[in-house]
């Protein structure tokens, strides 16, 4: 170098492990701590299917064994009226009055 050129800056190091001569020290690789294996949970449990198909929508259900004889039964999945609590317990139950469908049994 001679004095009429200008000094020059220093090398600057990259993200390498080499330093470069007369630079400063290489940048250090940030060490994170390692995420947590957290388990999967387990799938849920298959939905509950009832004795009933709801004529309307299609869902099966069971009436609640709560309701009294004169309390009406919804269902579950879209809320329509059904019938009475007393025509699903009847024996044989009196499917004329109800707008749901009594599945046979396999």
């Amino acid at each position: 170098m001679t004095d009429s050129e200008p000094p020059r800056r220093k090398i600057l190091s990259l993200k390498s492990g080499v330093a470069a001569p007369g630079g400063p020290k290489p940048l250090e690789r940030i060490v994170r701590p390692a995420r947590p294996v957290v388990p999967e949970p387990p799938p849920p449990p298959p939905p509950a299917v009832g004795d009933w198909k709801c004529k309307p929508c299609g869902a099966r259900f069971d009436p609640s064994p709560d309701l009294a004889d004169e309390d009406s039964v919804r269902c579950p999945s879209c809320n329509a009226r059904l019938g009475l609590a007393s025509d699903f317990r009847s024996d044989p139950p009196n499917v004329d009055k109800l707008r749901a469908r009594h599945l046979k049994k396999a």
